[in-house]
């Protein structure tokens, strides 16, 4: 076995002072690595939380569902809708490679031509795979364009905010449709 020389210092040798620092290095990698584990395991746990109480999606098409708009000026065409159900408050939202518009319409009295103001307590969520993430739109409007006993459609546009930024991003050429189902 091969001696090392230890030179004293303060009644510490350096071979005791990199036997500590190897040792508390390897701890610290150790509890990251451990933490990064549990964060991942309860991420997978919120997404399977998250999914299996979630509703489906129904693909969009031409004539069914259909969601699309300019955000920032970028063409943004929904892939997936969420289904329409026989609420009065009815959600209407659009998804594509993780960035969704969606938004509620109170379904009584609607009528082709009606405005309805995004606000404070009717915003537009807007989620985005940006720096940002989730944004608000409580500036702007929905007009609706027809409603009938089959489908209701119509025009959007909002100014999305944000407390994370000082950034907005504006939501303009906004148009949806979404089959109105049978009533029960």
């Amino acid at each position: 076995m091969i001696k090392m020389p230890t030179i004293k210092t303060n009644n510490y040798t350096i071979m005791n002072y990199i036997t500590i620092l190897v040792t508390t290095v390897c701890l610290l990698s150790a509890c990251k690595s451990k933490q990064q584990r549990d964060a991942e395991k309860v991420m997978e746990e919120i997404q399977a939380t998250v999914k299996a109480n979630s509703p489906g999606t129904i693909a969009t098409s031409e004539n069914g569902y259909y969601m699309k708009a300019k955000i920032d000026g970028r063409e943004w065409i929904a892939s997936a809708m969420l289904p329409a159900d026989n609420s009065d408050s009815r959600r209407i939202q659009g998804e594509n490679n993780g960035e969704t518009i969606g938004f509620y319409v109170w379904m009584r009295g609607l009528e082709p031509g009606k405005k309805i103001a995004f606000g404070e307590g009717n915003a537009v969520d807007l989620f985005t795979n940006d720096d940002v993430g989730i944004w608000g739109g409580r500036k702007g409007e929905m007009t609706i364009t027809k409603i009938d006993d089959q489908v209701v459609e119509g025009q959007f546009h909002f100014t999305a905010s944000t407390s994370r930024s000082a950034k907005t991003l504006e939501v303009t050429d906004g148009v949806f449709r979404m089959p109105v189902p049978p009533a029960k």
